[in-house]
């Protein structure tokens, strides 16, 4: 099935739209996660054992590579984009 040219710009600015927002959100959890773990850091100075679990931090590095690869993401559409 052959679709039109105005089909295909349409579908790629709603995958764009689409990525910025998954960037915002991830964006907004790597901060909500930074403060997570600054304020677990901070109680743990009266506290014997750590109350950071280690999945803490892998999961912002995580969030960090995702969010990596959602900008290639949007590069992609937007060079697509730019080619049609």
């Amino acid at each position: 099935m052959t679709e039109s040219l105005g089909e295909i710009k349409a579908a790629l600015e709603e995958v764009s739209a689409c990525l910025h927002s998954a960037y915002r959100c991830a964006q907004l959890a790597e901060q909500r996660l930074t403060e997570a773990v600054a304020l677990l850091t901070e109680l743990n100075q009266s506290h014997h054992d750590s109350l950071v679990p280690p999945e803490l931090p892998k999961a912002g590095q995580e969030l960090t590579r995702g969010l990596g690869l959602i900008i290639g993401g949007v590069d992609s559409v937007a060079a697509i984009e730019a080619r049609l």
